[in-house]
């Protein structure tokens, strides 16, 4: 089988090609900036084809000969999310290409309504334009927060208190602020992980395209707090913000003042409603699909990130 990473130069899609390549498949990458990459990690794929922009259409059609599947691991970008998959979808179609999967590793915005997450609100479109005018039924998999940005990871996107997010240990005296009680379950995966399951499933020529849910851990505030402090040997300062009612008040004034051109500033206080509601939580998960997804606890991947 020969696999298609489309945005192979980013987080996820630098951690898709060795489980993509121990499950047997070839792996050709498609990407704005090979410079990203690692000279190992280049020499895994089949190939590398450069692209000028989202809507490169001839570096896109010549990526797609002879594939496959495809698996989009764009970044979170609105115009990648919307136009940037769907004219990806057109182009595959003419190549008689049907097995993809979306970047999609979301929260479970399955159950959400339009408006709920802005952001998620491109996911929904997407869904839906599919569903009503493509012959390609995709693989969706949710994971809920990736650990990496939940902990605000250099280069893996920052959910902390700057951006109405939780955790914060970047002045060396770890803090985390919450809504709520702090006992609010949070459903987190390492991308690790996340591409190990993905790379299980698109290899699996017996599973059908629909929703798959994975999850590493589900652990409240206050006991990723505690699990903290029995790694590090550091307390952890828990900061309450209010309500589950004052922070709706204060979602919906910020947005208001913001507007939606600046969602990123926003997004955040909307990311923690819908989790402490439990609308984007995963009641039913696939971890069980595959036995030999390598799972990490969270005291572990403390371990291997000594700068959280």
């Amino acid at each position: 089988m020969l696999i298609l990473i489309v945005g192979v130069t980013g987080n996820i899609g630098q951690k898709l090609i060795a489980p993509l390549r121990q499950r047997g498949a070839q792996v050709r990458g498609l990407a704005r900036h090979e410079a990203k990459m690692a000279p190992s990690k280049l020499q895994l794929l089949e190939s590398f084809h450069d692209m000028e922009t989202w809507h490169d259409v001839p570096a896109i059609r010549k990526a797609l000969e002879g594939v496959d599947a495809v698996i989009c691991a764009y970044g979170p970008v609105p115009e990648l999310v919307l136009e940037g998959q769907l004219l990806l979808v057109r182009l595959m179609e003419e190549q008689g290409i049907s097995r993809f999967m979306p970047s999609a590793w979301n929260l479970d915005w399955t159950a959400l309504d339009w408006r709920d997450v802005v952001y998620y609100d491109l996911f929904l479109a997407t869904q839906r334009q599919l569903a009503m005018s493509s012959t390609i039924k995709p693989f969706y998999i949710f994971i809920g927060f990736f650990a990496e940005t939940f902990f605000s990871l250099p280069g893996h996107g920052v959910f902390n208190p700057s951006t109405h997010g939780v955790w914060d240990s970047n002045s060396g005296k770890p803090k985390a602020e919450y809504w709520g009680t702090g006992d609010e379950k949070w459903q987190i995966t390492t991308e690790q992980e996340a591409a190990e399951f993905t790379a299980a499933l698109i290899c699996d020529e017996s599973r059908e395209p629909g929703v798959y849910r994975y999850c590493s851990w589900e652990y409240s505030v206050r006991e990723i707090a505690a699990i903290y402090e029995k790694e590090r040997g550091v307390a952890v300062r828990l900061e309450p913000q209010g309500t589950a009612e004052d922070l709706q008040k204060t979602a919906a004034a910020t947005q208001q003042e913001l507007g939606l051109a600046r969602f990123w500033q926003w997004m955040g206080y909307t990311y923690q409603i819908h989790q402490m509601s439990r609308k984007t939580m995963m009641s039913k998960l696939d971890n069980k699909l595959y036995a030999d997804v390598k799972r990490v606890g969270l005291g572990e991947f403390l371990r291997l990130h000594p700068e959280i």
